[in-house]
């Protein structure tokens, strides 16, 4: 049965889903700044952003894992500590080097924390009770994108202790000291009943896949796609495969592999995975608005991040606008139905940024679609973890909240550098508010497409439902 929860354990866990992403989107100001002060190249700037993303993608999974079987507070105090190290270590920068690496094991480290805050909450959360709990999760990663935005700008302005764009990573000390200070007192402990060996084999199958597959993605362009680049996205399929028939043997000599398979035949979890590997192709609308709003129309770093605070608090209210509708005996209905048009909201939304932008359009239409945008995104959110989580096993509540964020992070990783890379092709030598806007709309095409199709997943299971009866 799940055990009571104190109100500050779950503020603790939140803030242990708070950093993640707003480490993520804090850093999209600062890029203009570190690509100055550090001399870094375009492949250096987009490996600060897809560096972390892939380094959470590549081991969320077994990080997720780690949580059912030793303890989910033992792996979140872990996690956090590395995170805020790590934040430590990209604030001390003194080169680009040492900035990817530090945004790597932040990544790392992130993959450790984050699927233990998802699988706490299914734990310790059953019923309307959970569905409030993943609304208000949804809420905070709101929170997250409008408080990293405007911060990173804000901070780079304010310039505390002559820090610049340093203290976009240093603010993550104090958070992470206060959460490890106060984890260890009231998070309780969560974990699965059976506590076998981690699954090494299967951890190493699914980094080398996944390292196959994002390193290429993220610096092929750059590098011309060189031959080793190539032969790379050729192993990954393969180390796919090793991974899944060794994951099927060790379950059939009845170990516990690191991904349960028999999770993928509940339909929502299934359907949920799928819609997470597309639906953080968002990820690449917060780098490009940024260099577009920087680079394009000359604004400052904390104008910038103003002009993105309509997507913030869009996502902060989504969640909390749909909640009172997704809990009760009509949410199990209502639930699909708010994923699904959430999603069509954002593609609505995008598409109509990128018209504005990329044709010139009213720019002081701009802030209302990119509002609408965040609100769309902040309902589908949280329905997305209420589909795929609500009829796992509290047991795999850890590895299968960390299946739904890792195809989130491979998304991201891949929009990053495709999207990036479509972007910064489009646009070549040109400079001016025309020639970014110009690019900034073509590569948004591709966000769309993939946006829809995830709508269109969502949609599909809504249009064969019956209504509920009153």
């Amino acid at each position: 049965m799940p055990q009571p929860v104190r109100p500050l354990a779950f503020l603790v866990l939140l803030a242990g889903g708070f950093l993640p992403p707003v480490d993520f989107f804090i850093v999209n100001v600062a890029l203009p700044s570190i690509q100055h002060e550090l001399s870094a190249d375009a492949a250096a700037v987009q490996l600060v952003i897809a560096g972390y993303a892939a380094g959470y993608a590549v081991f969320l999974i077994t990080g997720g894992r780690l949580g059912d079987l030793y303890g989910r507070k033992r792996a979140f105090l872990l996690g956090m500590a590395g995170f805020t190290a790590a934040s430590g270590l990209c604030g001390l920068a003194p080169g680009p080097g040492w900035l990817i690496g530090g945004r790597i094991a932040e990544g790392l480290a992130a993959a450790v924390l984050a699927p233990q805050v998802l699988g706490s909450i299914r734990a310790l959360y059953t019923g309307p009770a959970l569905v409030r709990a993943l609304s208000l999760y949804g809420a905070m990663m709101g929170l997250a994108a409008a408080t990293g935005q405007f911060a990173g700008g804000a901070l780079i302005a304010w310039n505390p202790f002559g820090l610049g764009w340093r203290a976009v990573f240093l603010i993550n000390l104090p958070i992470g000291l206060w959460a490890i200070i106060t984890g260890i007192a009231v998070v309780p402990e969560t974990s699965a009943a059976r506590r076998p060996r981690l699954d090494l084999a299967g951890a190493a199958w699914l980094s080398l896949a996944l390292f196959c597959l994002v390193v290429p993605l993220s610096e092929g362009q750059e590098h011309g796609w060189p031959a080793w680049m190539l032969a790379m996205l050729l192993v990954a399929p393969l180390a796919t495969l090793g991974f899944l028939r060794q994951q099927a043997r060790l379950a059939a000599r009845g170990g516990m592999p690191l991904l349960d398979l028999s999770l993928f035949a509940i339909a929502g979890f299934r359907r949920g995975a799928a819609i997470a590997l597309l639906f953080f192709f968002t990820t690449a609308f917060y780098l490009l608005f940024a260099i577009y709003q920087q680079e394009g129309r000359g604004l400052d770093p904390l104008h910038t991040g103003l002009s993105i605070l309509p997507y913030g608090i869009g996502l902060f209210l989504g969640p909390l606008a749909s909640a009172p509708f997704a809990g009760g005996a009509r949410g199990v209905w209502l639930r699909p139905r708010l994923l699904a048009g959430g999603l069509a909201l954002e593609v609505a939304g995008y598409a109509t940024t990128a018209a504005l932008i990329g044709f010139q359009g009213p720019a002081m239409l701009v802030p209302f679609s990119v509002l609408a945008t965040g609100f769309g995104q902040g309902i589908a959110m949280p329905r997305l973890y209420n589909s795929a989580l609500e009829d796992v096993p509290a047991q795999h509540g850890g590895v299968a909240a960390a299946v739904i964020n890792s195809a989130l992070q491979v998304g991201a990783a891949i929009s990053v550098a495709a999207i990036g890379s479509i972007f910064f092709a489009v646009l070549g030598s040109a400079q001016g508010p025309t020639a970014y806007g110009h690019a900034f709309g073509i590569a948004m095409i591709a966000l769309v497409a993939a946006l829809a199709g995830a709508a269109a997943i969502a949609a599909w299971p809504v249009f064969a439902a019956a209504a509920p009866q009153d």
